[in-house]
């Protein structure tokens, strides 16, 4: 169940970070997803994708760290 939450945030992360790579990102849809995420929403697109990054630090990166120590 955990590992489907994970997979689902996954891929709004990359919905999002997809539209703040855009040159005009699309306010409403940045907005939006951050809403899903729980992040807080920032008009300056360097702290929105600053917010992002730790996030995606957060969702991706310690579960994958916790499973390679579980594995060893």
């Amino acid at each position: 169940m955990a590992e489907l939450e994970t997979k689902k945030k996954s891929v709004t992360l990359e919905k999002l970070v997809s539209e703040l790579m855009k040159d005009q990102p699309n306010s409403n849809l940045v907005k939006q997803l951050t809403s899903e995420l729980g992040m807080d929403y920032s008009v300056d697109p360097m702290t929105q994708m600053n917010t992002v990054l730790q996030s995606m630090n957060t969702v991706l990166l310690r579960p994958n760290r916790r499973r390679d120590l579980e594995s060893n």
